[in-house]
């Protein structure tokens, strides 16, 4: 398998990975009654694609808080434990499928440690 190198290859993985976020009955709701992401994917993905290239391809462009975006949601819906595990086996397991390599696992991680600040800060 080929490591994650291009944008494409970014938002083939986003658009993989919600798909089990959306079909996942414990998680969904985060995305399709808490918030309307569902209803905009593809405008999402672009911005996920401009986070994720910022981090692992250092492009810059991504000028949004997404701690801050992340804190919004949580005050209507509190996140779990549950939830952030979910999260983060769908994220692996989505790049897994796909991809291998330095910055295959340098997303994975900087998601681990996302998810690890996020539970930290909002609880």
């Amino acid at each position: 398998m080929k490591d994650i190198e291009t944008r494409e290859d970014i938002l083939l993985i986003m658009h993989k990975f919600y798909d089990k976020l959306l079909a996942d009955d414990v998680i969904r709701f985060f995305f399709t009654r808490i918030t309307s992401v569902n209803e905009h994917l593809e405008a999402h993905f672009e911005i996920l694609a401009t986070f994720w290239e910022q981090s692992l391809f250092l492009k810059g462009g991504y000028y949004n808080n997404m701690f801050s975006i992340h804190k919004e949601v949580h005050e209507k819906a509190a996140f779990t434990k549950e939830h952030y595990t979910i999260w983060l086996n769908h994220f692996n397991s989505t790049i897994d499928a796909y991809f291998a390599g330095k910055n295959a696992e340098q997303m994975k991680t900087q998601a681990l440690s996302m998810a690890t600040i996020m539970q930290i800060k909002f609880t």
